[in-house]
């Protein structure tokens, strides 16, 4: 038995001690959208306008000082040569495109441009990695575990890994591992040595490129006060981890022409914090030795589900601005004046505590075609009707595309409303059947239960300062398509054998039958209302916070190569548009 035969069975449960964990991030997604759509250089300084606000600024404008929320007189001011580009609309009697001044008293937001593209790159980070999960439309998680140890494995194999000597590992606080041989005596598994800056041909370090990030090394800028070398299996995981990423986003800016940066972790919080800190363009690696310093110093308002209510309610309750004022507090303490599960989330959060995994979503729960009248609130159903239309008309081409793309129906349509001085109410109906004589070329039969279920809705109820009972004044009106059922292949096989079955055989068929409005051979899921929607037509007054969009269409088949190995670094001409360090001989 060789070396390496013995080591195997060792370094695949150390290797399964953690995971590694990448969050890949669209830099300037709607803005990227554009520029590529309209042919334009990454360095022309570009915003993407809603109506006389900005949803999105590219790098070059920001280094100019304009800010989303930004109105265009603003940004014009203050960065004259700046290129601004409508998002695409659409109105009752004509098709989404970029028309030259649309007005929200008559047009509604189209975001299928940005949807078709982030459908693109998340089928290309799944070609490379099916462990995936969309996280938004312009962000993916990406869990390479798999990937990874099969690379490690094949390194060690090769005699490849470099290991540490004894007094180095005890120098890194890294006791050797030890475990049962498969021969005698007792094998010790060693620590690897993990470099983070290649060595030179002279067998010494490289300088840091002139002009490069602090911390900046061949594999992303490590957080803190990384060494740029270190001992750990750990950190060796999140290195392979690193070579990987840069491979993703090698493979989406050489496809799509899309550059994103990503974030190296071991686990989903600290991979999305750390996509965050060094944009744009650029990989950050988070060593575990490197967390708990990070941690204590960071804001709680810039923690993912801390940055509203709860967290405002954790400051203003412990006196904490950061996640090492909360680190002293057990669960206990905090639940005190959190509840006991807020408290756990608040505990995990600030400590980087995050078990959740990476599971694919890449079929949507729901459907969505909002619709926002903050500025000018509807006051009646007669001057509601074109809206409806719209979003009836938006919501049934979406429906369509799913269809094809997935061979799955919604059973339930959703009525969204918030009538001005009231909370957000919805009412729930059928959704028409894909069966419907109309639904192949028209929208009139969603359009038409929609319209029904509102006048019911207006006719109930006491008014609200207008006409039409407790809907009006409507500020804000969405349709929803949910609890997607699924048809099976062949349908028409099932069909057969329905028919053929004697009607007695099984009497909990034939009453299943009756009693389920399920089209046959369709399977129904779930609807996870709290999925986060790509679609909502956006309103000057919901911009803070929101994510930038993207979309996705035709992927290439995967080859083994793509899914198992992790290429080498990219060439020195690549390596800045990837936002690392050039390789130097």
């Amino acid at each position: 038995m060789t070396v390496s035969e013995a080591y195997r069975p060792l370094v695949v449960d150390e290797l399964a001690r953690s995971r590694a964990i990448i969050h890949i991030d669209l830099d300037c997604f709607y803005c990227q959208v554009e520029q590529l759509r309209l042919g334009l250089s990454p360095d022309v300084p570009l915003a993407v306008q809603q109506w006389q606000g900005l949803v999105a600024v590219n790098y070059p404008a920001r280094d100019r000082g304009v800010k989303r929320l930004d109105t265009v007189a603003e940004a014009r001011e203050k960065c004259p040569e700046i290129k601004f580009v409508h998002v695409a609309t659409f109105t009752d009697t004509s098709p989404p495109a970029y028309y030259p001044s649309p007005s929200p008293t008559t047009h509604k937001v189209s975001l299928d441009e940005y949807r078709r593209a982030s459908r693109k790159i998340m089928d290309v980070a799944r070609r490379l990695c099916p462990t995936m999960s969309k996280a938004s439309i312009d962000e993916a998680y990406l869990d390479v575990s798999e990937v990874v140890k099969d690379e490690i494995l094949r390194d060690l194999e090769r005699e490849h890994l470099e290991w540490a000597s004894s007094e180095e590992a005890a120098w890194a606080n890294d006791a050797l591992i030890s475990a049962d041989a498969l021969t005698e005596p007792t094998l010790m598994l060693p620590v690897p040595i993990v470099r983070w800056i290649a060595m030179s041909r002279k067998g010494k370090e490289r300088e840091p490129v002139s002009g490069s990030l602090p911390g900046m090394t061949d594999f992303g800028i490590l957080v803190g006060d990384a060494p740029p070398v270190s001992y750990s299996w750990g950190d060796l995981q999140l290195k392979y981890a690193a070579k990987f990423a840069n491979h993703v986003r090698g493979v989406i800016f050489q496809e799509l022409g899309y550059r994103c940066s990503a974030g190296i972790a071991h686990n989903k919080l600290l991979a999305k914090i750390g996509s965050t800190l060094n944009k744009p363009n650029v990989q950050t690696v988070f060593l575990q030795s490197q967390v708990d310093p990070f941690m204590y110093s960071f804001p709680l308002s810039s923690l993912p589900s801390l940055g509203g209510k709860l967290g405002a309610l954790v400051e203003a309750g412990f006196d904490a601005r950061t996640a090492g004022d909360i680190m002293s507090y057990t669960v206990e303490q905090l639940a005190f004046k959190l509840g006991r599960d807020q408290a756990l989330v608040v505990y995990n959060k600030c400590r980087a505590i995050d078990h959740s995994e990476v599971i694919d979503k890449n079929e949507p729960q729901s459907l969505s075609s909002t619709k926002n009248f903050l500025r000018f609130p509807i006051p009646s159903l007669a001057k509601l009707e074109r809206w409806i239309s719209m979003n009836g008309t938006d919501l049934w081409m979406r429906t369509a595309e799913e269809w094809e793309l997935r061979k799955r129906w919604p059973k339930s349509l959703t009525i969204g409303y918030t009538t001005n001085g009231a909370g957000a109410r919805s009412r729930t109906v059928p959704f028409p059947s894909r069966h419907v004589p109309s639904m192949s070329h028209s929208p009139d039969a969603i359009v038409n239960a929609a319209r029904t279920c509102l006048a019911k809705i207006a006719s109930e109820g006491v008014g609200h300062g207008g006409s039409g009972g407790g809907l009006f004044p409507l500020v804000s009106f969405s349709l929803s398509a949910r609890a997607f059922q699924r048809e099976l292949a062949n349908v028409a096989m099932m069909d057969k054998w329905v028919i053929a079955r004697p009607k007695d055989s099984n009497p909990a068929c034939a009453s299943a039958e009756t009693t389920d409005s399920a089209p046959l051979g369709e399977e129904l899921q779930p609807a996870d209302l709290s999925e986060p929607s790509d679609d909502e037509d956006m309103d000057l007054h919901l911009y803070e916070g929101m994510p930038e969009p993207c979309s996705s269409d035709v992927s290439s088949p995967a080859s083994s190569n793509d899914t198992h190995h992790i290429p080498d670094p990219p060439p020195p001409d690549m390596a800045p548009m990837l936002g690392l360090a050039a390789s130097q001989a």
